[in-house]
């Protein structure tokens, strides 16, 4: 069996892992556009803050492709790959024939159509690279401007502090972290954040940036100048789908799958950042890495009728920038078509939310992390009676009562 992955990321190496396990002689090889074999990319922003040496985030060591047999071709990808005859062709020449193929490409940083977004002094952390070159920029900065607060973003920002700057943060939304939060925990985000340095100017955008030789500030559409040396463009991801649609396979937001992670064309799979499953598209490290070892094991299936049929989980985002603990998963219902069950101090907020029947299909826990095992081993999972949902209001509910209650029938 000759299984070719292309993308050396989460997804494929997890799936390259999942693979070798289920087959111990079969051929597998991994092309990756990056220079750096797999790194955590969450930690991305302990590089920028110089926290962690570069060395320090690879999820494997060299030794460990070696020892699993796996081929890591690194800054190569893949460039051509014939259905007729399972050839593929690499970036830098190398040729060979495929059984089972792979797309696990990834997603590159959106970058908005700003103007003056080209100057140097700009950038999309995105990368390993990436990282390490905003790390080094830091030294010649006095303050830096991060458009859109999204998980990385923040971080990213919080980063920055750490060397330093000021930070101000230009979020269209009317609150930080909008998919991540709701009205109330955003609101308490944003005061929290703000104490710690922040400068966040919500339901404003950038117009243009400007600068002679590099970059020095930008223009609010507002009409505002805020100067700065750097500029973060953290504005979401697009899915790497050049080669799928050479393929053509078919492509809506990212490239779609079935139920086993295959594409519409048979024996080609995709995963993570660039695969768009049934229950749609998130982007998020812990999903491609679930999709990875999903993929992995089918594309060893030697009777397709035998094929792992993949389940997300509810999605979940995790931050913590400073101390601040953030955990959104599932439906926070910010528009209040659901019950949810609310809990509020000073410093925290929770909120628990159910669906018609009692089942539990979203929480956010802002400020603690009290509850947070529990509530998310019963997400999609378990259904809260009444009694237990009233005692959710209160801080200091105890979440034992939520660990012994029953599966969902």
């Amino acid at each position: 069996m000759n299984v070719v992955i292309a993308g050396g990321g989460i997804a494929g190496v997890t799936a390259a892992e999942a693979a070798r396990a289920v087959d111990p002689k079969a051929n597998i090889t991994v092309f990756s556009l990056e220079r750096d074999r797999l790194y955590f990319r969450p930690r991305l922003p302990e590089v920028v803050a110089g926290k962690v040496s570069q060395d320090k985030i690879f999820v494997h060591p060299e030794t460990w492709y070696r020892e699993k047999n796996i081929e890591l071709r690194l800054g190569e990808s893949l460039i051509e790959v014939c259905q007729d005859n399972h050839q593929l062709r690499g970036s830098l020449g190398s040729r060979q024939t495929y059984d089972r193929l792979l797309l696990a490409t990834g997603a590159e940083s959106f970058r908005p159509p700003l103007p003056g977004a080209n100057l140097p002094g700009v950038f999309a952390v995105r990368r390993l690279t990436d990282a390490a070159n905003l790390y080094y920029e830091t030294s010649r900065a006095q303050a830096a401007v991060l458009v859109g607060s999204g998980l990385l973003g923040l971080e990213i920002g919080h980063a920055l502090t750490l060397r330093g700057l000021k930070v101000h943060v230009l979020e269209r939304s009317d609150r930080v972290l909008p998919r991540q939060t709701t009205p109330k925990s955003g609101a308490k985000l944003l005061g929290l954040l703000t104490k710690m340095g922040f400068e966040i100017h919500l339901g404003q955008q950038a117009s243009r940036a400007f600068g002679q030789e590099r970059f020095s500030g930008v223009i609010l559409a507002s009409g505002e100048e805020i100067l700065s040396q750097i500029l973060i463009l953290a504005t979401g991801v697009t899915p790497n789908l050049d080669l799928a649609k050479a393929l053509g396979l078919k492509v809506e937001r990212a490239i779609v799958v079935d139920e086993y992670l295959e594409t519409s064309t048979q024996d080609i799979y995709a995963a993570g950042d660039c695969a768009q499953s049934p229950d749609g598209f998130t982007g998020l490290w812990t999903v491609s890495r679930l999709m990875g070892l999903t993929a992995g094991a089918n594309l060893m299936a030697q009777d397709r009728g035998t094929r792992k049929v993949y389940r997300p989980q509810p999605p979940s985002s995790f931050l913590k920038v400073a101390g601040i603990d953030l955990i959104a998963a599932g439906d926070l219902d910010p528009d209040g078509r659901l019950t949810g069950v609310e809990a509020e101090t000073e410093t925290s907020y929770r909120k628990v939310v159910v669906n018609a029947t009692g089942l539990l299909v979203g929480f956010t826990n802002l400020g603690s992390t009290n509850g947070n095992r529990e509530l998310t081993e019963a997400l999609g999972q378990k259904v809260l009676p009444p009694a237990i949902l009233g005692e959710l209001s209160q801080v200091d509910f105890d979440f034992a009562k939520i660990k012994s209650l029953p599966l969902s029938a």
